[in-house]
């Protein structure tokens, strides 16, 4: 069972911002995200998310950002209070057909290796 609650705001002249505050897995979790536009024309936002799992009573706090380098190139970083930090570059080469090059690496366990990845996302 899924459920949730979300308020957004926009307006002409002012940045907009979306809040969502959501049920998860079974109820086992709480999920608590806000993202806000920082700047419309280059796509920069940022955003934060909160989500509290019931059976192990852990918390988990995510800090994330995003700019587009030009309009068909956009970067995204994130990172975590678990010491998880992750990044990608993300390439429209053709309508709706997307190139992304990401990586992650555990901050707190830094012997164990980055995980690189590589996506081609095809759309006729």
């Amino acid at each position: 069972m899924r459920f949730g609650l979300l308020f957004l705001t926009f307006a002409a002249f002012t940045h907009s911002c979306k809040f969502f505050l959501c049920r998860n897995d079974k109820g086992e979790s709480l999920n608590a995200s806000y993202y806000h536009i920082v700047n419309a024309v280059t796509s920069t936002a940022v955003g934060a998310e909160v989500t509290h799992n019931f059976s192990t009573n852990e918390n988990t706090f995510t800090l994330g950002t995003q700019h587009a380098l030009d309009p068909l190139t956009t970067l995204k970083a994130r990172v975590n209070n678990m010491g998880k930090a992750s990044a990608l570059i993300q390439h429209q080469w053709r309508p709706k057909s997307f190139l992304t090059i990401s990586g992650e690496v555990d901050t707190k366990s830094i012997d164990k290796t980055a995980k690189i990845g590589l996506a081609l996302a095809l759309k006729p």
